[in-house]
């Protein structure tokens, strides 16, 4: 399946991108929403606190201001018979208003601790939503693979970022532990070893790493690798890492690659077919991914209520695009692209601008907004569309 432009031009991502828009314009019609709920939440929170903080404070300079006017006015009257009277004021007033700073006290503790749990769970969803659509949706995203497997578990990151933007999946694997023969097959790798019956000499022996422990990986969307294989005894170790067709071999920290006369012995294109085994492995034995972190400027995205602004950075990658729709389309108030079958057979898919802006629309400022990133504000043929509609 190839995706065309309908002046029959590729598009710079291989994908649906009408589709990947729909999924965007819905995550961002339900996260914008939650985010602006956490926003409420904390300002009611603030708003809560420091009405308490006002009281408590309040209290306290009453009684301050209380003591010194009674002591002012003992000492202008400078007879000793009222000081009893002045102390049993000082006294009550501090006992019923020490009661309630510690019910106030209470209070503002109760409020500090209990809102966190109410909007952590908004939070949650709020990743929920996004972790369908950042895994594969945020175009021209630099991504980073890693993968730590022992004998009965494996356990692996997903890490992405572009333009600021950066986000962190947690992975769970189908298989309970990650051999060298699962992942690439077979692999041989030269060292040296004593052999001989009358007389020991030093010779080159390949080793098969076929039933090798892979301890962890590390792979990037640059095609980089960095491998960590081990023997079930843990007393053979060795280490893959490069890319681009140049790969570096270590025994524990001894580089095999740099000994002319064990590198000769290395198979450089079956290392080189390393990365498409490890894509591969992943595309088919990754059984769940949850999206546990995501950042803005190296910022908590969620905690600090920046997700509209990330929307924004992928608003900024999907407009460009659109734009080129619109360009590129016969149609200059929709944006179509063309889906071209092996056998040449082609069909169209669209969207309208109005549809995205009455979408986006709904949601408020921040809609309106990603629909100007978008380049589809229309808020003119839509203020139209809701006067007919009235």
């Amino acid at each position: 399946m190839k995706y065309i432009y309908q002046d029959s031009t590729e598009l710079p991502v291989q994908r649906d991108f009408t589709e990947d828009l729909r999924t965007f314009l819905d995550i961002t019609s339900q996260v914008i929403p939650l985010e602006n709920s956490i926003i409420e939440i904390k300002c009611k929170q603030k708003e809560a606190l420091h009405e308490l903080k006002n009281k408590i404070e309040g209290m306290n300079n009453f009684e301050k201001k209380l003591e010194t006017l009674l002591r002012k006015l003992v000492n202008e009257i400078d007879v000793e018979d009222v000081i009893p009277c002045t102390n049993a004021i000082l006294q009550t007033c501090g006992e019923n208003l020490g009661k309630r700073r510690e019910i106030l006290k209470a209070e503002y503790i109760n409020i500090e601790n209990g809102t966190p749990d109410e909007y952590k769970k908004i939070e949650e969803r709020i990743l929920d939503v996004l972790s369908r659509f950042l895994i594969a949706g945020v175009y021209g995203a630099e991504k980073r693979f890693e993968l730590s497997s022992n004998t009965n578990d494996i356990s692996g990151e997903m890490e992405g970022w572009v333009s600021g933007l950066q986000y962190r999946y947690t992975l769970t694997f189908t298989e309970e532990n990650l051999t060298v023969e699962k992942l690439l097959g077979s692999l041989s790798l030269p060292g040296w070893a004593r052999a001989g019956i009358l007389r020991k000499e030093e010779k080159i022996k390949m080793h098969n790493l076929s039933d090798f422990l892979i301890t962890f990986l590390e792979y990037d969307t640059k095609k980089n690798v960095r491998m960590f294989l081990e023997n079930k005894k843990a007393n053979r170790k060795f280490r893959i890492e490069g890319g681009d067709h140049r790969y570096f071999v270590y025994e524990d920290d001894k580089e095999i690659t740099s000994d002319k006369e064990l590198g000769d012995f290395i198979d450089m294109e079956n290392l080189a077919r390393i990365p498409e085994k490890i894509q591969a492995y992943f595309r088919t034995s990754v059984s769940t991914y949850n999206l546990s972190k995501i950042f803005l400027d190296e910022e908590d995205a969620v905690s600090t209520n920046q997700i509209f602004d990330c929307l924004k950075v992928i608003a900024e990658q999907y407009g460009v695009i659109v734009q080129e729709c619109l360009a590129k389309g016969h149609n200059k108030e929709e944006i179509t692209i063309k889906m071209e079958e092996a056998d040449g057979t082609r069909t169209e898919k669209y969207i309208t601008k109005t549809e995205i802006y009455a979408q986006l629309a709904e949601v408020g400022s921040e809609g309106i907004e990603i629909a100007g990133i978008l380049g589809v504000d229309s808020r003119t043929q839509i203020k139209d569309k809701k006067y007919l509609i009235v």
